[in-house]
């Protein structure tokens, strides 16, 4: 039993992140509407390492060659998190899925029964969104050099590996995230008592140690690494977001917002979020208006 377990739960980080990408095999595109700026579309790309991760383009109406934003958030969130950002310049912008095509939402019986494959979708993700970058320098409307991470609460713990570990994108937008698992998940689980919770978040930690972000931060650079965060999070402790920021190397720049935590039903908490992150990505000279 503990030699399958330690087979199963086996990943040489990061080697094998770059191993499990793969290739880019196939794309599938259909249209999904859109607005008077922007086309939309449904996307899915299969690696040739026998994954598929679907994703929600919006691509300019005018034609051009434009900088890039690959965003990835919760669970099946690609469509939201692509349409919930309004540039003031043109950008082709790419909202991720988790690699994942179970319940979006898990009992804690479920989870339990479903957490290596659980953790095989969040291991699978980094090298996911690489793929997605691999997309993006085969479109004629991209331009590649100006490529731009970011990932919103869990997804920005994730985000920081891609940062790490792809040196392709520019600067890296970690968006209500921080470092350390084990207070993330001992600051989320709503389990009693205390010392469950504690010996939870301790083996949540341990699972989850192949994407841990403090191990990466310091390799975003020298690409920007540009943080956002509420001062007011319970579920993202002011200790995780600042020994992350403190394990990142300069470039790098951490904005406080009086606020809680960031959802999809306050809009005017993601207004002040988008606008953070414009005016921080303006100060890299990559959002400008156009003359």
């Amino acid at each position: 039993m503990a030699l399958w377990l330690s087979r199963a739960l086996a990943f040489d980080a990061p080697d094998d992140f770059l191993r499990q990408k793969g290739e880019l095999a196939a794309v599938e595109v259909e249209a999904a509407g859109g607005d008077s700026l922007y086309e939309a579309y449904r996307v899915t790309l299969a690696s040739t390492a026998g994954y598929r991760v679907r994703g929600h383009l919006r691509v300019p109406q005018t034609v051009g060659r434009w900088p890039a934003l690959i965003i990835i958030g919760g669970v099946n969130t690609g469509r939201m998190a692509a349409e919930l950002v309004t540039p003031d310049s043109p950008y082709v912008i790419l909202g991720l899925d988790y690699p994942w095509d179970g319940p979006t939402k898990l009992t804690w019986l479920q989870f339990l029964m479903r957490v290596l494959a659980v953790r095989r979708a969040m291991l699978l993700t980094p090298s996911a969104v690489m793929l997605a970058v691999d997309y993006l320098e085969t479109r004629s409307d991209v331009d590649s050099t100006g490529v731009v991470l970011a990932g919103a609460s869990f997804g920005a713990q994730l985000i920081t590996v891609v940062g790490a570990l792809d040196e392709r994108p520019g600067p890296v937008l970690v968006i209500y995230g921080g470092g350390d698992y084990q207070v993330l998940l001992e600051a989320n689980l709503k389990v009693r008592p205390r010392w469950l919770r504690s010996a939870l978040a301790r083996a949540g930690a341990w699972l989850l140690d192949p994407v841990e972000p403090l191990r990466y931060a310091a390799h975003v650079s020298p690409r920007p690494m540009i943080l956002i965060n509420g001062s007011l999070d319970s579920r993202i402790p002011r200790h995780s977001v600042d020994t992350l920021y403190a394990a990142a190397r300069q470039p790098k720049r951490l904005i406080w917002l009086e606020e809680g935590h960031i959802s999809s039903r306050n809009e005017a908490l993601l207004e002040r979020v988008l606008q953070a992150a414009v005016q921080a990505l303006k100060e890299q000279g990559m959002w400008e208006r156009p003359s």
